[in-house]
């Protein structure tokens, strides 16, 4: 599972570097064309067809596909790591007590306040999300880089028991990290000036409007149920108070249903990506205010 997550990390980074280069560099011409040759090949490029300019692809969309293939990849590690744990906290198998390396907790720990540090100073930057991730991420590569968990039996004796530190507290550090990930996705927003041009990209480029738009409001759909189940929508009567578990259940639930909005929302989407968000939708079941959830991978069709 890691060793493709961070493959594909690596893959996402190098087209990130080269993307966000170029769409700086489209921005920069359109605005100060420099010489009598980049004015012409604006003009040229005025009216651009099927996400193209001048022949060549948007590459602002191919960066933002670089930044929403990230998220998807990094969420799936983290439910990854979350499932692991709860695994073998609840097994037999590990010997009471044993908790988990330090080291390991600090690497979690450092993923938060790298998010979080993000969430505060993205209002400040210039430019949309994924232009100010890539920059970012570029100057900080541990953002959105998620530690493999690792639990004392399987650290080859590397850590004593006395840089430990106990399940629990590995649990609510682990759960911090999730929870400041929602806050990122939510915090994803598109600027009022970009929404209208973006929605008329999204109509042009997909290649099922119909079967998009319905996606849409299946996924609004389903996270109000959710939310129903959690009494956070408003008038909503909480039936029974729920478990410190099934919470954190419905969150992850929420999440995904979160990255699937997201994909939905890219200016350039390939008909498999949109199978990929019914499929990761259909995963998330609610039903007589109770959600089943199936938390194994599902990786978002992207290299072409």
């Amino acid at each position: 599972m890691f060793r493709k997550y961070d493959e594909e990390m690596l893959f996402f980074d190098r087209i990130t570097a080269q993307k966000l280069s170029e769409t700086e560099s489209l921005r920069s011409i359109k605005v100060h064309p420099r010489s009598i040759s980049e004015r012409i090949v604006h003009k040229l490029s005025i009216k651009p067809t099927n996400h193209t300019l001048g022949g060549r692809r948007d590459p602002y969309g191919e960066l933002e596909s670089a930044y929403v293939a990230q998220i998807c990849l990094t969420w799936e590690a983290l439910n990854w790591n979350y499932t692991n744990f709860r695994q073998k906290n609840s097994s037999c198998n590990i010997i009471e007590g044993s908790g988990c390396p330090a080291r390991v907790a600090q690497q979690f720990q450092q993923f938060q306040v790298l998010l979080q540090r993000f969430i505060e100073n993205e209002p400040y930057e210039y430019g949309r999300r994924p232009e100010v991730y890539a920059r970012r991420r570029i100057s900080s590569p541990n953002l959105l880089q998620v530690p493999e968990f690792r639990d004392s039996e399987g650290d080859e004796g590397k850590e004593d028991a006395s840089s430990n530190i106990s399940s629990d507290e590995f649990g609510v550090i682990l759960e911090d990290a999730i929870g400041t990930f929602m806050n990122f996705l939510k915090a994803d927003k598109e600027k009022c000036a970009d929404k209208v041009r973006a929605f008329i990209k999204r109509r042009r480029s997909s290649p099922d409007p119909v079967f998009h738009q319905f996606l849409k409001k299946a996924s609004k759909k389903k996270k109000l149920k959710l939310c129903n189940i959690i009494g956070k929508r408003r008038g909503c009567l909480r039936r029974r108070k729920l478990k410190h578990e099934e919470e954190m259940e419905v969150l992850m639930g929420l999440i995904d249903l979160k990255v699937v909005s997201r994909v939905l929302r890219m200016t350039q989407i390939s008909t498999e990506q949109l199978h990929w968000c019914e499929e990761k939708m259909s995963k998330v079941r609610v039903w007589d205010g109770k959600m089943q959830r199936d938390s194994s991978p599902l990786f978002l069709p992207v290299h072409s």
